[in-house]
C-alpha cells in the first residue's frame, strides 16, 4: 500500500538534512521499504518515487531528504481491489499427524490446531485462563491467543517482520544492532528494532484479548532464531557477527515481560537456543514433531538455513547464511510470498508455465518459484551442470526464444550485457541470480553432508526429512531434490509439518512437559560450526554444481 509522505525540517527534532529517506522512515515507524542489503545500496529494492523538488525514482538509502520533499513510498495497488500482503505461515494447516507421543499425552489440544472466534456467550474474564505464543522470524511474525482449558487457538495475527528494514538477514541486523545512529546514540539500531518487534506485539496481543473478551494473558511462550531472541531482550547480537560466534544469552528461562515494555502479560518463557545460529525456533519446532524413536533430518530454510539431525537423546546441527537469496531477497526480481509472484513454475510440452500469488500480474518470483525455476531451466537444458545458461548451438532449439540478453543500460550492475532466461511476462531469472541460487542450495547440500558425517551415517538410514517453516511447506520438493538441495533418495521420506516453531510455542504455552522436553533437545544437541569445519569448502563447491 502507498504512502504519501511531506518532509518538514522545522518541525522534526528527529530529522537533519543528513538524514537519508530510508532513516527517517526507519525513524517515523514507516513500513514499506524493502531493504535486503540492510542499506549498503547494493541491492537496489528500496527505490522510492520523490515528486518534490523533482520526480524521479531513487534508492531511499542512499537519498538525503531535504525541507519540503514529498516521497511516495510502497508499491501501487495492481487491482485496487485488494492490499498486497505477504503470505505467511500461522499454524501448519498440513500437519497430518503430531510425532510427539510425549506432548500429545499431555497437551489438551487437536492434532491439528484449528482457529476458533471466541462466542460473545463464552468470553471470559479470567487471566489465568488465557495464554499466548509467537514465532518471531527473521522475515515473518506469528502470534496466537490460546485458551487454556480446551487448548484452542481462539485468535491469530501474523504479518512482516518490522525489522525488515534493517536487513532481510540475521547478519545485517546484527551489522544494524552495533551501528549507532548519527543523530542520538542513545537510540541506534538496537533499541529501534527492540521497539518495533515489541510495538508489533503488544498491538497484537492487545487486539486478540479485546476481540475475544479478555483482560490479560498468564503465560506468552516465545519461539525465534537466537538473534530476534536478542533484539526481541534489547541484547546486543553483535558478538554473533564474529568469530567464535557465542551469543551473551541462550535464554530457555523465564522473563519478566515488563522489562522490555510488553504489556498484558505475567510471564514470558523464551525457548532455548543452541548456539549463535541454532535457535529457540529449531528447539520449539523438534520438540512439537520429531518422534524420539525415529532418524529424522530436521530441515528449516528460512531467511537463515538452520538443520540438525538425530534422535533419542543424540542429536547434531549446524547453520547456513543460506536463505535470503532462497526467498528472493538476494535475486534481481525476487520478492517475498505475496501477490503478484510466480511461485510454482513447470514445463508443460516445449513452454515453460508458471501460477501467480492472487491470480495477478507476474512481479516477481519468490523462493518457491525459484526452485521450480532452476529446476526446468536444468531439465529442459537451458542450464548445464555448472550452472551457465546455455546460447547459440547449444541451447536446444526448442528453448532458445526464452533465453535473451539484458542491455547494460537497464541494470546498474553491470556495464556489460548479460544472459537471462524467461520465466514470465516481464520476469526473468539472470545468470547472476543462477550463481547466488548455486550458492545457498550448495550451502545446505553441504551442511547436511556434515551431519550424515558427524552422526555416521547415510540418506539410507534416515526415516524422516522434515521440512519446517513456510518456505518449507511451500517448496515443490521433487524440484528442491531435483537441484541436489539434499539427497535424492530422500524425496520419499520428506514431508513437510508447517509452522513447528509456532506450534512448538503453543505447546509449551499450554504444558510444563512440552517446555521440559525443549529443554531436553537443547541439551542433548551439538552444533557444528562450518565455517571451521575441515574440507567444508571443498564440500561447498561440490555441492554447488548440478
Amino acid at each position: 500500500m502507498q504512502q504519501r509522505i511531506t518532509i518538514n525540517l522545522n518541525t522534526d527534532s528527529k530529522t537533519t538534512d543528513k538524514t537519508t529517506i530510508l532513516e527517517y522512515c526507519r525513524s517515523h515507524g514507516i513500513a514499506g521499504i524493502e531493504t535486503p542489503c540492510g542499506g549498503k545500496g547494493t541491492c537496489g529494492k528500496c527505490k522510492v518515487t520523490v515528486t518534490k523538488p523533482y520526480c524521479k525514482d531513487v534508492l531511499a538509502c542512499q537519498t538525503k531528504i531535504c525541507d519540503g520533499m514529498e516521497i511516495i513510498v510502497g508499491r501501487k495497488e495492481s487491482t485496487g481491489t485488494k492490499e498486497d500482503s505477504m503470505v505467511v505461515l500461522t499454524n501448519g494447516e498440513n500437519v497430518s499427524e503430531k510425532f510427539n507421543e510425549h506432548v500429545n499425552e499431555h497437551v489438551n489440544r487437536n492434532v491439528v490446531l484449528k482457529e476458533e472466534t471466541a462466542n460473545e456467550s463464552e468470553k471470559v474474564e479470567s487471566n489465568e485462563d488465557t495464554l499466548a505464543a509467537c514465532d518471531i522470524g527473521t522475515t515473518t511474525v506469528v502470534c496466537y491467543l490460546i485458551d487454556k482449558e480446551t487448548g484452542q487457538i481462539i485468535s491469530t495475527r501474523s504479518g512482516a517482520n518490522p525489522q525488515r528494514s534493517f536487513g532481510a538477514d540475521v547478519l545485517s541486523r546484527i551489522d544494524a544492532a552495533a551501528r549507532a545512529d548519527d543523530n542520538d546514540k542513545a537510540n541506534g539500531g538496537l533499541q529501534m528494532m527492540q521497539t518495533q518487534i515489541v510495538s508489533l506485539l503488544n498491538g497484537w496481543i492487545s487486539e486478540m484479548l479485546t476481540e475475544c473478551g479478555r483482560t490479560k494473558v498468564s503465560r506468552f511462550s516465545v519461539a525465534g532464531n537466537t538473534v530476534m531472541c536478542h533484539l526481541l531482550m534489547g541484547i546486543s547480537p553483535e558478538k554473533l557477527g564474529k568469530a567464535p560466534f557465542m551469543p551473551d544469552e541462550y535464554f530457555g528461562r523465564e522473563f519478566n515481560p515488563l522489562d522490555i515494555g510488553l504489556e498484558n502479560c505475567q510471564t514470558m518463557i523464551i525457548f532455548p537456543a543452541v548456539s549463535g545460529f541454532v535457535g529457540g525456533d529449531i528447539t520449539a519446532g523438534m520438540m512439537e514433531t520429531v518422534n524420539c524413536n525415529e532418524l529424522t533430518l530436521y530441515l528449516d530454510i528460512g531467511t537463515n538455513g538452520e538443520m540438525a539431525l538425530g534422535k533419542g537423546d543424540r542429536y547434531v546441527c549446524c547453520a547456513t547464511a543460506a536463505g535470503p537469496a532462497f526467498e528472493g531477497a538476494q535475486i534481481e526480481l525476487g520478492m517475498p510470498a505475496s501477490k503478484g509472484a510466480v511461485d510454482k513454475v513447470w514445463l508443460e510440452g516445449r513452454r515453460i508455465k508458471y501460477l501467480v500469488i492472487g491470480n495477478d500480474r507476474p512481479v516477481g518470483l519468490c523462493g518457491s518459484g525459484l526452485i521450480d525455476a532452476l529446476a526446468v531451466l536444468l531439465k529442459a537444458g537451458i542450464i548445464d551442470e555448472n550452472g551457465t545458461i546455455l546460447s547459440g548451438q547449444e541451447l536446444p532449439i526448442l528453448f532458445r526464444s526464452y533465453v535473451f540478453e539484458v542491455e547494460a543500460e537497464e541494470t546498474a550492475k553491470s556495464t556489460e550485457p548479460y544472459l537471462a532466461v524467461h520465466i514470465a511476462p516481464g520476469v526473468y531469472i539472470t545468470q547472476e541470480d543462477i550463481r547466488k541460487l548455486q550458492l545457498a542450495k550448495g550451502a545446505i547440500a553441504a551442511g547436511i553432508e556434515v551431519l550424515f558425517k558427524e552422526y555416521g551415517c547415510k540418506p539410507c538410514n534416515i526415516d524422516v526429512l522434515t521440512f519446517a517453516g513456510g518456505f518449507g511447506n511451500y517448496i515443490d520438493k521433487a524440484s528442491a531434490a531435483a537441484i541436489g538441495l539434499f539427497p535424492q533418495e530422500l524425496l520419499d521420506k520428506a514431508k513437510e509439518v508447517g509452522n513447528a516453531a509456532g506450534n512448538g510455542a503453543v505447546s509449551a504455552a499450554l504444558s510444563q512437559e512440552a517446555w521440559e522436553r525443549a529443554l531436553e533437545i537443547s541439551g542433548n544437541m551439538r552444533y557444528i560450526e562450518l565455517a571451521s569445519y575441515p574440507h567444508f569448502d571443498e564440500m561447498y563447491v561440490e555441492h554447488m554444481n548440478f
